[in-house]
């Protein structure tokens, strides 16, 4: 019986063998994956989806070589774009970022391939008669074999967190709609490739 305890205990322990990692490189550059037409942002509840023909995010690696907790970020992402977004009952959609972007890996490999997540996302959408924001994390993994982050499937870690209330010059009616409501999840379609330097990832 001890030995069995023992043999799940070591178990446990080799179930994550970091807790920390260490990037490294210079800049990152994370584009849109060539041949896809579009990053795709559906909210779940209502099955309503608005499509970024764009949707860009830049910046550089923080504390290249560096030590740093599974969580932390292993790239500063200061340079977002996202243009060209439309929904097929709305048309054309403005979009406004915000916040402290960053890919941060947080948890131990799958070969070449980190749990990792974009966090820090503020994403304020404008269109007839609705207005929103997007925030949170989109949750995923980055591989560093191919330089790519792809979201997880489903709920991303993305809600609408804010739906402003109506103004005699905006009445927000669209949104009720859509069925666009506070708190509704947003799961994210497509994947985005490092087009700049390789980015390394390394344990501990």
């Amino acid at each position: 019986m001890a030995a069995s305890c023992a043999m799940l205990a070591v178990t446990a322990v080799d179930a994550q063998a970091s807790t920390t990692y260490r990037p490294t490189g210079t800049t990152i550059n994370l584009a849109k994956t060539s041949g896809l037409v579009a990053i795709g942002l559906t909210d779940i509840e209502a099955g309503q989806t608005w499509s970024c023909a764009q949707f860009g995010m830049g910046g550089s690696v923080v504390g290249s070589g560096a030590s740093r907790a599974y969580g932390s970020a292993a790239s500063a992402l200061s340079g977002v774009s996202i243009t060209g977004c439309s929904n097929p009952v709305m048309g054309w959609m403005t979009t406004t970022t915000s916040g402290s972007w960053s890919l941060d890996v947080v948890g131990d490999p799958t070969g070449t391939s980190y749990p990792a997540r974009i966090s820090g996302v503020q994403i304020a959408v404008g269109m007839a008669n609705c207005d929103l924001t997007v925030s949170g994390s989109i949750s995923g993994s980055f591989d560093t074999a191919t330089q790519s982050f792809t979201p997880v499937s489903g709920a991303s870690g993305l809600t609408i967190n804010d739906i402003p209330g109506p103004t005699p010059g905006h009445p927000q009616t669209m949104c009720l709609t859509l069925d666009w409501l506070e708190g509704d999840t947003i799961a994210v379609g497509g994947s985005w490739t490092n087009t700049g330097p390789a980015v390394a990832i390394a344990n501990p």
